[in-house]
């Protein structure tokens, strides 16, 4: 397969019954399950074994072969709808968007991520959840701030630059949001996932109905599991890569991007991943400002307050007023 792929975003069609390629892909469902299981049995074999070109060729193939046979579940981003990214300051003050978008700069320290091979810039961010059990900056600072639950290297202060980005147009997205408890919180996503499991029914057998439902909790697992190193991220670079690649050359569309839940917060908050030139053409940066966690060593706790006023964004450029400066080592830092 190519190294990459690069579509424009037409509008996807959400209902079985819409889809060009359906019948023949749900009749190969209903009657050569075992071939989809052996590819299943394949991937959850490679799941548990070390990262290696072949292996995610392996992935890639056996991803690809499954998606082709099986309609995934789309959702769209309604206009106006919020989207919340932060980026740890380190020291320093941003003023322009691209500091806290991903990352071109410096595309060279990008390590392998959840969907991101290693130098692949993507755009990680966090949903505002219908019924919230978390606050979407706290969920944001979270996932871009890992030390802050981390025994061995939190630090006493950290300040993070929080971003408010709006969805510009119908968004169609991935979703990848399966389990009951983000269903719950969120109806949005249900109803959706009501029509997708209904429509399934009136197209293919229950046997076959059952292995969709199971492929697509895998993924979901594995989209919010809590991983430790490196190579746990492959099945799930490879998955990204064989939807987009997939649309592409098949449907002659393009993935923006995928819905799922997310890890650093137990699986409460919904995360979003975007590739860049959706962002480009979907995503405003509205606001922004930075949020200060300051740890209390005694009870292992952080208290978390805005260390600045709201900056509006305007043509990609802001300014930071009235920054609290904080102590460190008995020093007054000051940006």
């Amino acid at each position: 397969m190519q190294n990459s792929v690069e579509m424009e975003f037409p509008a996807l069609k959400n209902g079985l019954s819409e889809m060009r390629e359906g019948a023949a892909a749900l009749c190969y469902l209903n009657n050569h399950l075992s071939v989809m299981e052996d590819k299943l049995s394949l991937i959850h074999g490679l799941l548990k074994q070390t990262v290696t070109d072949d292996g995610f060729n392996l992935a890639i193939n056996a991803i690809h072969f499954m998606i082709d046979k099986i309609p995934l579940q789309m959702v769209k981003l309604e206009a106006g709808a919020p989207i919340f990214r932060a980026r740890a300051n380190f020291g320093q003050i941003f003023s322009h968007q691209q500091e806290i978008s991903y990352n071109i700069a410096r595309a060279d320290k990008i390590t392998a991520g959840r969907f991101n091979r290693p130098l692949e810039p993507l755009f990680y961010g966090s949903l505002r959840v219908e019924n919230p059990g978390i606050d979407p900056v706290l969920h944001c600072a979270l996932e871009c701030c890992k030390e802050l639950i981390d025994d061995g290297q939190a630090p006493d202060i950290q300040d993070v630059t929080v971003g408010k980005w709006l969805n510009q147009g119908m968004m169609p997205v991935l979703n990848l949001c399966f389990d009951e408890r983000h269903l719950s919180a969120n109806p949005g996503l249900k109803h959706n996932m009501d029509r997708y499991r209904q429509e399934l029914t009136e197209f293919i057998s229950p046997q076959a109905s059952e292995f969709v439902f199971r492929f697509m909790k895998f993924f979901s697992e594995q989209a919010w599991a809590v991983n430790k190193n490196e190579s746990s991220y492959y099945i799930m670079n490879a998955f990204f890569y064989a939807v987009r690649y997939y649309y592409a050359n098949t449907l002659n569309t393009a993935i923006p991007g995928i819905i799922y839940p997310s890890a650093m917060t137990d699986g409460q908050g919904l995360n979003i991943v975007l590739v860049p030139q959706a962002v480009d053409r979907f995503l405003r940066l509205d606001m922004v400002y930075m949020q200060r966690f300051s740890l209390d060593r005694k009870t292992k706790t952080y208290f978390s307050a805005p260390c600045s006023e709201l900056a509006r964004v305007t043509n990609g450029e802001f300014g930071f007023k009235n920054v609290l400066p904080y102590l460190k080592d008995g020093r007054l830092f000051k940006y």
